[in-house]
C-alpha cells in the first residue's frame, strides 16, 4: 500500500500541496483528477520519490520515501505525460532493456523479458525501430513496456491520454485495465477530463493542492466539478 500522511509541497514560497493524506492499494484503480495547476502532477511525483514531501511522509510497502527513494522507485513505476521525456535509446528493444541492464539481468535473461513484454504490450513488431520513428502512441507503448518490465507493484500515468486519439486512447486504456486485474498492479492515473473518472474504480479531485473529493465516481457532485474546473 502507497500511504501518504499530511504531505506538504511547495515550490519557490509557492504550496503545491497541502496535509494530503491518502492511500493506494494494490490491484486498485484510481484516477487523479483537476485542473491544470492543481497539484496532480506534484502528488504522482510524491508516490515514487521523484519528489519528497517538505512535511508529512509517504510510504510505499512499508518503505519510507525519503529514506528508500530508489527501492521506491523500483516498486512504483512511473509513465510521463511525454514519453519523448523518457525514451533514451536508439531502438525500442534497446529502450526497454535500459532499466534491466542497468539492475544488472543477466544478458539472455533480459532479451527474454523484454521480447515477453513487448508482446504482452502488442509493439513486437517494433522492436527493431528506432524510437525517434515512431508515432506518439507508438512511443506511449513503448514507454510502458519500459516501466512494466521491471515488474512494479504499482504503475503510475500521468495525463497519458492526453494528446492521443481516439483509437490509440482506447488502445492503452484497455492495456492498463488488463494488466490491473491480470497482474494486480495498482494503477493511478491522472487527468483533468470528467469522463476519465469512469475509467477507475475510484476518483480523487484536487483543487489548489488539496483533496475535494475521494470516492465512487457516480457519487461526485456536479458542485465538485465545477469547483475543480474539469473538462466535460
Amino acid at each position: 500500500m502507497i500511504t501518504l500522511k499530511n504531505v506538504g509541497y511547495g515550490i519557490e514560497g509557492e504550496q503545491i500541496l497541502r496535509g494530503i493524506s491518502l492511500s493506494f492499494k494494490e490491484g486498485s484503480f484510481t484516477v487523479v483528477l483537476g485542473a491544470n495547476g492543481s497539484g496532480k502532477t506534484t502528488l504522482l511525483k510524491h508516490l515514487n520519490a521523484l519528489y519528497l514531501p517538505e512535511t508529512g511522509a509517504v510510504d510505499v510497502d512499508g518503505l519510507e520515501t525519503r529514506k528508500n527513494a530508489l527501492k521506491v522507485r523500483e516498486n512504483v513505476g512511473y509513465v510521463f505525460q511525454n514519453p519523448e521525456d523518457q525514451l533514451v535509446y536508439s531502438t525500442v528493444e534497446e529502450d526497454v532493456a535500459f532499466g534491466l541492464e542497468n539492475k544488472g539481468v543477466p544478458t539472455q535473461k533480459m532479451k527474454t523479458q523484454v521480447a515477453n513484454m513487448l508482446g504482452v504490450i502488442g509493439i513486437s513488431h517494433l522492436a527493431k525501430r528506432n524510437v525517434n520513428t515512431l508515432s506518439f502512441g507508438q512511443k506511449q507503448l513503448a514507454a510502458l513496456a519500459g516501466v512494466l518490465v521491471m515488474e512494479p507493484r504499482y504503475l503510475i500515468l500521468d495525463e497519458p491520454t492526453a494528446t492521443l486519439d481516439p483509437r490509440n486512447k482506447k488502445i492503452i486504456i484497455t492495456l492498463i485495465k488488463r494488466l490491473c486485474k491480470e497482474r494486480g498492479i495498482g494503477i493511478i492515473l491522472s487527468s483533468n477530463i470528467l469522463e476519465d473518472s469512469r475509467l477507475g474504480e475510484r476518483a480523487i479531485v484536487l483543487k489548489k493542492g488539496s483533496v475535494i473529493f475521494d470516492g465512487k465516481p457516480s457519487q461526485m457532485s456536479k458542485t465538485v466539478v465545477k469547483k475543480a474546473g474539469l473538462y466535460a
